[in-house]
């Protein structure tokens, strides 16, 4: 081989010559349908360089081609070539020559790679920062240790179980598709990922099907094949490097299998010995680097989901609060916040007036948590009034019904002395008392249904107004004092036109608003939840401004809270857990938000929308509320 090197194939022969020695790197031959060598690629740890014939056959893969011809033709060739992966090597050359430009390419390949990996570790580190799902970090740690390395296969394992066990959470292979998620093994020597978990060590494994390639740490370890014959799969080299979490445990291990030459999949058994490789130092550095960032962007996922789970325990636990000071209304905030999300994804869908709204996963989340705490300010209501049912409370009306009762008795003790007169004197009408006593009875008995009728939260027909007056004027003596069957407040009560609530009642529970904005901005909701209380705190305010607690004008009113306007009056409108009043059927509550929106009190446009979409249909509306 001390001859000049005259032709391309005289090339390839002196390639055969290096690839005797182990650390030139390895030779893969590239030949055609009949077996004539077309190209060469020497691989040495990741590096892949081409060397081929000017004007010649280029390989696919490669990181930098070596072109070798005559001088004549290199111009040409090169100029086919991406400009910073080529070298040019006329022909003909010297063996030293030669080796020496290879030597330079393959320096040249690393100077890439080295920057390919700088830039991917930059990538990865943005990533993972960005990252809030724990599953999401996991797959972007194994995807980006398998580019880097080339890898055919990784997987990454958690520990669990305060410590004593390890679950397979995540696992890429381009060469067989097997699902391993629920596996799980114990944390112990008897596995390769156990024994890197305990010691805390890069575990490199050059290759499990030699007894020589599967020692380190000073012993043999044991290869499974069961998953290999199961599969039809060969498991040759394998890098466990452990996920160090700041404070110093280890919290889980990545697990590569497989250093391979090219992208395409290992799909034959011979793939499996000739384009496999041990993975280099330089891949323990890079897979370790990779873990390292990793376990911390894990722990941050992790105490993300404990703040997001902690803060989703809040506004649950404060639904709850709320609904067990009004059951009546139990599930009322879930379903304002349903149908406000789904309003909210049918405005974001929509064209015509509101085809600019647009709304994130991050608005429309707020949107929810708003919805859902909505009615928080009900905490400051009292319960009694939170919860009337009726125009008299239970104990205002069974003292009425006491003094209707006393107002009996009394009649009952008249026609008694009067019956005791007549035995005695006989100087009473005896039946014209009894008559007299049947009348004041039935009088009596009158006024409780009176009493009764009026205090139902339905509407007040003029005839029982009128009634209740009578009632009201009614006196019973006593020995030392008159009776009245009505005080003042029974009366104004009972006179109320439609609902249950006073004057006085209404403007406390309407005042709920204004204490679930006041409450709501005690929070620190952060940049994505800012707004919150401003929803939930204007979601009774009308486009006339004539809602309420602010009377705001509409164009102080967010789209938000104008969704959950709609939301709220339908919901309110449809329930059929309202002991006060009867659901209303969709059509007609349908027709009453349409009536409030041309007194100009709910956006027309979010009106129409609502109704296009359908997005009622979302919510549950059994139980009678059809």
């Amino acid at each position: 081989m001390d001859e000049g090197l005259l032709r391309y194939p005289d090339v390839l022969a002196y390639l055969r010559h290096l690839a005797r020695d182990p650390a030139f790197g390895r030779v893969q031959y590239v030949t055609d349908l009949g077996g004539t060598l077309r190209a060469a690629v020497v691989g040495r740890g990741r590096a892949r360089l081409a060397i081929v014939e000017a004007l010649g056959f280029v390989p696919q893969e490669f990181d930098v081609v070596l072109v070798v011809g005559p001088e004549r033709s290199l111009a040409a060739a090169l100029g086919r070539m991406p400009a910073h992966r080529a070298h040019a090597l006329a022909l003909p050359t010297s063996p030293p020559r030669l080796r020496r430009a290879i030597d330079e390419a393959l320096l040249a390949v690393e100077a890439i790679l080295q920057s390919r990996v700088a830039d991917q570790l930059v990538e990865v580190g943005l990533a993972l920062n960005r990252e809030r799902d724990p599953r999401r970090v996991l797959e972007l740690i194994v995807r980006h240790a398998r580019a880097i390395t080339g890898a055919d296969a990784g997987s990454i394992y958690v520990v669990e179980e305060d410590g004593t066990k390890l679950r397979f959470r995540v696992a890429h292979n381009d060469s067989v598709a097997a699902d391993l998620r629920d596996h799980t093994l114990s944390v112990s020597d008897a596995s390769v990922v156990g024994a890197c978990v305990l010691s805390g060590q890069i575990i490199n494994l050059e290759d499990m099907y030699s007894e020589t390639g599967r020692t380190a740490l000073g012993r043999t370890f044991a290869h499974d094949r069961s998953f290999d014959e199961r599969f039809g799969y060969q498991t040759r080299s394998l890098l466990t490097v452990p996920m160090r979490a700041p404070e110093g445990q280890v919290i889980g291990a990545v697990q590569l299998i497989n250093a391979k030459d090219g992208r395409h999949p290992l799909a034959w058994p011979a793939d499996f010995g000739r384009r496999t490789r041990p993975f280099s130092a330089t891949d323990e550095r890079v897979c370790l680097a990779l873990a390292t960032q990793g376990a911390v962007a894990l722990e941050n996922a992790n105490l993300y989901a404990e703040v997001q789970a902690l803060f989703e325990g809040f506004v649950r636990a404060s639904v709850t609060a709320i609904e067990q000071r009004d059951p009546t209304t139990s599930g009322h905030s879930q379903r304002v916040a349903d149908l406000t999300v789904a309003l909210a994804k049918a405005v974001d869908r929509s064209d015509g007036p509101l085809a600019a709204v647009k709304f994130s996963s991050d608005d429309l989340r707020e949107i929810e948590v708003a919805g859902l705490l909505h009615d928080f300010g009900k905490v400051g209501v009292r319960e009694h009034v939170l919860v009337k049912a009726k125009k008299l409370f239970d104990w205002e009306l069974t003292l009425v019904e006491e003094r209707l009762d006393h107002l009996r008795t009394a009649a009952r003790l008249r026609l008694a002395e009067r019956e005791l007169v007549a035995l005695t004197t006989g100087t009473i009408d005896l039946e014209a008392a009894r008559r007299a006593f049947t009348a004041e009875l039935l009088q009596i008995e009158r006024w409780r249904e009176v009493v009764r009728r009026a205090n139902e939260p339905a509407l007040l027909p003029e005839a029982v107004e009128a009634e209740i007056h009578e009632v009201a004027a009614a006196r019973s003596q006593t020995p030392d004092k008159v009776l009245r069957i009505l005080d003042d407040a029974h009366l104004t009560a009972l006179r109320i036109a439609r609902g249950s609530l006073t004057e006085d009642e209404r403007s406390e529970v309407q005042n709920h608003v204004r204490h679930t904005f006041e409450f709501l901005r005690q929070i620190p909701w952060g940049q994505r939840l800012r707004r919150v209380p401003e929803i939930a705190g204007m979601h009774h305010e009308y486009m006339d401004g004539s809602g309420y607690p602010r009377g705001a004008a509409a164009a102080a009113i967010p789209i938000q809270a104008r969704m959950m306007t709609v939301a709220d009056i339908f919901d309110a409108l449809t329930a059929a857990d309202r002991p006060y009043k009867k659901a209303v059927p969709v059509p007609l509550a349908l027709d009453i938000l349409h009536a409030e929106a041309r007194a100009g009190k709910l956006d027309p446009v979010v009106l129409e929308v609502f109704v296009g979409a359908r997005v009622f249909d979302r919510i549950d509306l059994s139980g009678g509320r059809k």
